[in-house]
């Protein structure tokens, strides 16, 4: 009889173990895990939540059994780092599935790296995709270690809305990323000045796809209501060019669009041979580079042009190549940048000023940093920072004079 009772009580307790619908659903694994990772305790706080309730409207239309993962760390006293998984349920708020005890940077790469491959452990798929969310200025590294806008996932330390706090540079990113579980189908960027071809080419084992925009980005950041559904298309292509495409459609309150474009990271090897080659060609023929009129996108001191960089990759190549050299670098080009949307103005938040033309044939959607002796004399030292990206050595920079 007592081991009648045991049988019972073992086969209830079995039962209950089992009963707990979302950790037994979220083991097997989903077609697609997309994780955001909100990087917010900063000047964006304010916009975290209208993002996250815009992310609730477009999981109504993704499958139940895919997950939806979001870290969200943001200014608050008494709120710490916390992880919830949306689903097409209509619960709000969403469910909790981590609580942090303790704050921490989001810019640490070891913590990093620990809610990322918590996500991976505990929400299995077959592929995943990241969403970088928050402050960032792509490449650029500056001066101070602490205190300066370098690259992404800004946290101030000290729950406060101020822009000066800790940074995580693209090589560190890439070391993170690449010491996960898995890698990522895409990585889509909504920060400020990501889609550079040094980021594509530090990221190219880490993830298929680079979806960003070379320029600023609107202050609100991307419409979810209607990437994230864009996001789950599980063709390749349409998953790039409807998330493009619907970013692009948002008119920001000047009236302009986001440029934006897709790179297929596992291209941008050859990208740089080519880019090597006609490198070589330009700075053998070329001793000064007068860059009025080129495409920019990024300026640290508007006052001053000299320090004006992120040109357009096309825009400057096209300038400088001679026309059989642009032909076949255009065709690698063409290959690893596989979708990009133009556009002629856009919100820049005072950063930048348009003195210059956008064309379809100048406009690349890609910037690159090109070495020019005047950055030696700049505020930010960019010719000694661009040496920690693997773009410089993968184009032989050093042997051109930079």
């Amino acid at each position: 009889m007592k081991q009648y009772i045991l049988s019972i009580v073992c086969g209830f307790l079995l039962l209950t173990a089992c009963s707990n619908g979302d950790n037994e659903e979220h083991r097997q694994p989903a077609k697609r895990t997309v994780i955001a990772y909100l990087a917010a305790e900063n000047t964006l706080s304010g916009s975290a939540q209208s993002d996250i309730n815009e992310m609730i409207k477009g999981v109504k239309s993704i499958s139940k059994y895919d997950n939806m993962i979001v870290f969200v760390d943001r200014v608050s006293s008494t709120e710490k780092p916390f992880i919830i998984r949306l689903q097409n349920d209509n619960k709000e708020p969403a469910d909790t599935i981590r609580k942090y005890e303790q704050d921490f940077l989001t810019s640490d790469p070891e913590k990093m790296k620990e809610v990322l491959g918590w996500v991976m452990t505990n929400y299995p798929a077959d592929d995943y995709g990241l969403i970088l969310w928050g402050h960032a200025n792509g490449w650029v590294i500056m001066s101070d270690l602490t205190e300066s806008r370098r690259a992404i996932a800004l946290d101030n330390g000290e729950n406060q809305l101020s822009d000066k706090g800790h940074w995580m540079e693209i090589p560190t990113l890439k070391n993170v990323l690449q010491a996960l579980p898995h890698p990522f189908k895409f990585i889509f960027a909504d920060c400020c000045n990501m889609q550079n071809v040094e980021v594509a080419y530090e990221l190219k084992d880490v993830t298929d796809y680079l979806i960003a925009s070379p320029a600023g980005i609107p202050g609100d950041g991307a419409p979810y209501d209607k990437i994230i559904p864009d996001l789950f298309n599980y063709d390749d292509v349409q998953m790039y060019t409807k998330t493009c495409d619907d970013y692009y459609a948002k008119t920001d309150q000047e009236g302009g669009h986001l440029p934006i474009s897709t790179i297929r990271t596992d291209q941008t090897a050859q990208l740089a041979a080519t880019t090597k080659t006609v490198l070589k060609n330009i700075y053998d023929t070329h001793t000064d580079f007068d860059t009025d009129g080129l495409i920019y996108y990024y300026s640290y001191n508007i006052s001053n042009p000299d320090e004006n960089i992120m040109y357009d990759m096309n825009d400057f190549i096209l300038k400088y190549a001679n026309e059989d050299d642009y032909n076949n670098w255009l065709n690698a080009f063409n290959e690893a940048v596989v979708y990009k949307k133009m556009s002629t103005k856009w919100q820049v938040m005072g950063t930048l000023v348009f003195d210059f033309e956008v064309t379809e044939e100048r406009f690349g959607g890609v910037s690159m940093f090109f070495p020019l002796e005047r950055y030696e004399h700049t505020l930010i030292k960019y010719n000694e920072g661009i040496r920690k990206m693997a773009w410089y050595y993968a184009v032989d920079a050093s042997e051109l004079g930079w």
